[in-house]
Order: structure tokens, then C-alpha cells, then sequence
């Protein structure tokens, strides 16, 4: 007996509109996604409880991709999740972030015109991973194999295959690639 979530048979998906709909997607019906006619979704994806997508913008996720409970992807600039990625419970990803300096004003519901915030795509390359409660900030680049330890804070792209962590992130030492040769038996392209 379950007494859980479900997740959404693929007739469900499919018959949303999304932009492209991938085999083996895992989505739970209390995970909210808006604008899914911007989403592609690979295969093998799987997007937890209480995960919040709000795709004014494109969203791209990869194969094998990993979004656990609690994420938020704001994706008013896009977001692109490579091959592998995965986001640990309560990551956030900010496509758009408003000015808070009070020379202009905030809120979604306000036109880009009078809020001046940031903006820029979020890219995470492949076999990037993201720990619990982590941040990322619009035009970041983190580069492939990157590590960001919980709770960090990212306003700048990362080096591939480094891990990271603080509040900003900054980079503590490399990161072991050993786990290619696991990635390198499974098939991604079709």
C-alpha cells in the first residue's frame, strides 16, 4: 500500500502538451509545473514531490536527470539541464532575479521594464550535481562534473570537474571522474 504521491502514467504526460516528452519520465502528481509546452524532458527523468517549475522561458532536462523534492526552477531566462544532473532536495535555480537596491521595483507580477533584475540561462553541464538547499543566480554556466556542497550560494560559473561550497561558493579541490566509466555503459543517445 502506498500512501504517497503517485506518479503520472505517460498517457498523462503525453497528453499535456510538453515540448518534448522522453521514455521512463517519473514525475509525482505533487510536483507543479507550469508552462509545459516550454519543457523538453529526456529519458529516464525523474521530478520528485513538491518540485516547483515555472517555465515562462525554455527548460531543457537531459537524460538520467535527477529533481528532487522540494527544487524550484525559475525559468524566465531558460535552463538547461545536461545529461546526468542532479538537483538534491530544496535547490533552487534563478533564471531572473530582481534588483532589491529600491531604484526600481520587484515582484513577478511587475513588467521587466520597471523591475530591472538580472537576468540569463542557467546551464548545468553533465554529471553536475547540487546539494541539499543550494542556490543558483541567472547567468551561471556550471560546467561539467561541477560538486556544490548544500547550502551554497552560486553567483559565478564553475571549473568542470571541481567542487564547490559556501556562501559564495568558492572551490575547494577537484573532483574524482571515476564514475565516467559507469555513465560510459549506459546508453543516452538513441
Amino acid at each position: 500500500m502506498n500512501l504517497g504521491a503517485r506518479r503520472y502514467t505517460y498517457d498523462e504526460l503525453k497528453s499535456v502538451g510538453f515540448k518534448a516528452l522522453g521514455e521512463n519520465v517519473q514525475i509525482s502528481n505533487r510536483a507543479s509545473l507550469y508552462g509545459v509546452q516550454n519543457i523538453s524532458i529526456g529519458d529516464n527523468v525523474r521530478i520528485d514531490d513538491f518540485a516547483t517549475i515555472i517555465a515562462t522561458n525554455e527548460l531543457i532536462i537531459g537524460n538520467y536527470v535527477t529533481i528532487h523534492n522540494y527544487c524550484f526552477l525559475g525559468c524566465r531566462s531558460g535552463i538547461y539541464l545536461d545529461d546526468f544532473v542532479t538537483l538534491a532536495p530544496g535547490v533552487k535555480l534563478f533564471s531572473a532575479s530582481d534588483d532589491y537596491s529600491g531604484k526600481y521595483l520587484t515582484g513577478a507580477v511587475v513588467p521587466f521594464e520597471c523591475t530591472r533584475g538580472e537576468c540569463g540561462p542557467i546551464h548545468i553541464k553533465k554529471h553536475a550535481i547540487l546539494g541539499a538547499n543550494s542556490i543558483v543566480m541567472p547567468k551561471i554556466t556550471i560546467d561539467e562534473g561541477t560538486s556544490v556542497g548544500a547550502n551554497s550560494f552560486l553567483k559565478k560559473d564553475t571549473q568542470a570537474w571541481s567542487i564547490y561550497y559556501g556562501t559564495p561558493a568558492k572551490r575547494i579541490k577537484n573532483r574524482n571522474k571515476k564514475m565516467l566509466k559507469y555513465s560510459c555503459k549506459i546508453e543516452v543517445n538513441k
